[in-house]
This record gives structure tokens, sequence and C-alpha cells, in this order.
């Protein structure tokens, strides 16, 4: 099919910032007009999905940040930072990243990256691709997966970094008690928990669950999904919140509490009770 060109292209005003929404929003129909009208019909129906893709960003931009959309200067037909988007949706994306959830960075750094179908990156460490030295790792971390993996050199690091001996602890089971998983997370229980459940990638989260080598799901810009992905990383930071409150009891009684988390994985209690 031919393209065609239509001399009588409608005249845009790029400095449209003082105007109303429904001005703009018209003012854009018409664009979308002459856009479907002058392209063969692949590229119009490109053009009218990117349409609609958009006003749906900026629908979610109204209504998770009303106060900056009011004040927003940014152009709703300029190309941004990422060149698929407009500005006004760059600065939506870049809203979501520091007050939602994080979206950019990770797969996401490339000027040309598409957002329209995202995946989330992982904030958990990922064995699939990689194998972390302890060293490099959180000290609760290294602690379960000690339990989980029962190796030698994680002994190691733990009797060369902090002054143990494996001939002290009773010896791990190669799995934890049958229903640990079903106990309450209170106390210090709570927080062995919370660890076995990361390292495990069980925690009910993708922010902790998801692997960046193996990612399974592919997200979309609707009001449900943008809720889920806020609710569910507000739950990864607490849990995360966590391990640094048990890094901090390990390091402050190193033998006591990998005692405990060892008594904890074979039986499902600790010493004292």
């Amino acid at each position: 099919m031919t393209v065609r060109f239509s001399a009588a292209s409608p005249i845009i005003n790029w400095d449209e910032s003082a105007k109303p929404f429904g001005e703009k929003l018209h003012q854009a129909v018409e664009y979308l007009k002459f856009r479907a009208r002058n392209f063969n019909a692949l590229a119009a129906y490109e053009t009218v999905e990117k349409f609609v893709a958009e006003q749906q960003k900026y629908l979610l931009f109204r209504q998770f940040f009303p106060d900056e959309w009011n004040r927003s200067q940014t152009s709703l037909f300029k190309a941004g930072t990422y060149e698929n988007y407009t500005e006004r949706t760059n600065e939506f994306f870049e809203l979501v990243n520091e007050h939602l959830f994080p979206v950019l960075g990770g797969w996401y750094q490339e000027p040309e990256a598409d957002f329209d179908n995202f995946n989330i990156y992982s904030l958990n460490v990922d064995f699939c691709c990689d194998e972390p030295e302890p060293e490099y790792l959180q000290v609760s971390y290294v602690a379960a997966s000690l339990l989980f993996s029962q190796a030698d050199e994680i002994w190691d690091y733990f009797e060369e970094n902090y002054e143990v001996n494996r001939k002290d602890f009773p010896e791990i089971n190669r799995y934890c008690f049958d229903k640990i998983w079903n106990l309450e997370k209170t106390g210090r229980l709570g927080l062995y928990l919370n660890i076995f459940e990361v390292v495990d990638h069980s925690t009910g989260t993708p922010w902790l669950d998801n692997t960046n080598c193996q990612y399974s799901e592919n997200y979309s810009w609707d009001e449900k999904t943008v809720r889920f992905l806020t609710e569910s990383y507000r739950q990864a930071r607490e849990m995360l919140k966590k391990t640094e409150l048990l890094d901090e009891l390990i390091e402050a009684n190193p033998k006591e509490i990998l005692g405990e988390m060892i008594s904890f994985w074979n039986t499902g209690k600790i010493f004292d009770e």
C-alpha cells in the first residue's frame, strides 16, 4: 500500500504547557487523525495503539500524582529521554520510580527501552546466574544459606570471620522441620523465618521471588498492576529491613544466633524453649 502525505497537516504548537488537558487531548486527537490518514494500515494501527497506551499512562499519572500533573510543564507530544515516550510519560516513569517502585534502570537503561510490557528487577540474590562469595553477602543471608546447603565453604567463612567452630553446633538436617513454614512470625523466630523465605525465594512478593536471568512475568500499565507492584515492593522492603536486624544480632553474638538458627531449622524450636 502506497504511503500518502496530506498537505493539510495540522499545526502543532509545541509550547502547550499553559493549555488545559482537554484542549491538549483534542489537539492530540486531531494530530492522530492526520497520522492515521496519511499512513498505511499497519502504520495507522500502530499509531492508534501507541496513542491509546500513552493516554492510559496519562490517566495513571493524574490518578497517582494529581498535584504533580497539575504543576507539570512537560510536553504531551515531544519525545523525552526514553525516546519512545513523550516528556510527560517520562515524567510519570520518574515519579513511579521515586515514589512507588523501581522501574528505571536494571533492564531499562537505554533510551530506546520499551516499557509497555515491562519486567521488574529482583531485589534478591540471584543464584541461577552466579554464585556470589559469602563476603559479598549480608551475614544473615550467609547463615541461612548454610542451613539450606550445609556447604563446607560457608562453615569455613564463619570459622575464619566469626571465630566459631562447627564442632560446637549440632549437625544441620538436610531438610528443615516440616511445619516450620506454618509457625507464627514473632520475635527472633520471625526474623529467622523471614531470612529463610528470602533465601528460598518463597516470600510471596515478586520483588524477592523472581530471578533476573529467568524472569517469568510481564507487567502492563493499569491501576491494578501499579497498586500491586507498589504494595508488594513495600512488603519486600520491610522483609529486607528485617534481614538487617538479623545481621546486627549475628554480629553481636554469632555463636548464639547461629546455634538458634540451626536448632530452629532442625526442630522448629530454639534452645531456651
